[in-house]
């Protein structure tokens, strides 16, 4: 058979139906058998006894339907596994934004009961709890008793913890060194 116009013609339909078999969309089937008709054109198996180019066709026609359902499932774990690290990163995206919220909420309600302290306690809960200093470094700093800085951290906490939620209060009684620009 040497006339591919004629082989087209007689195999084209039946190919379409046997990739059917295998492919359940008929653009696909018809980019498949497309693509086999094309391939025995650039390699001119069209040239050949019509039994052999028909023994190809069918097998070439199966072999493509079976790649392309592997490619398809390759590309559906892909996109399952893709869709879940992406829910994944947006769960952690979510959880650290919220948390940064509730952090910042905690801050601003310190900063606010901080402000509020009479001045020589707020001195020194600043020294001790935003700056870092220890208890002797602030008597050093102030020129006052090591006692007397541990008697007024005493009461700014007292005091403190009657003006802030619990949750907030435990923040800033381990706090040492934050940033007290959050407001």
């Amino acid at each position: 058979m040497n006339d591919f116009d004629t082989l087209f013609r007689k195999y084209h339909r039946r190919l379409l139906l046997y990739s059917l078999k295998y492919v359940e969309s008929e653009s696909d089937a018809l980019d498949i058998v497309q693509n086999i008709f094309v391939a025995i054109w650039e390699n001119g198996k069209y040239r050949q006894e019509e039994e052999c180019v028909k023994a190809y066709l069918f097998s070439a026609i199966k072999n493509s339907c079976l790649n392309y359902l592997k490619h398809l499932k390759v590309v559906k774990k892909f996109e399952n596994e893709t869709s879940q690290q992406f829910l994944q990163m947006e769960a952690v995206h979510y959880q650290s934004g919220e948390r940064s919220l509730i952090e910042q909420e905690n801050l601003k309600q310190i900063n606010d009961a901080i402000d509020s302290l009479p001045d020589i306690y707020k001195e020194i809960i600043l020294l001790s709890r935003f700056e870092g200093l220890k208890n002797h470094e602030i008597a050093e700093k102030l020129n006052i008793p090591v006692r007397t800085v541990e008697t007024r951290i005493f009461r700014a906490l007292s005091t403190l913890k009657e003006k802030i939620l619990q949750k907030s209060f435990f923040i800033l009684l381990y706090m040492n060194g934050l940033d007290r620009n959050v407001k």
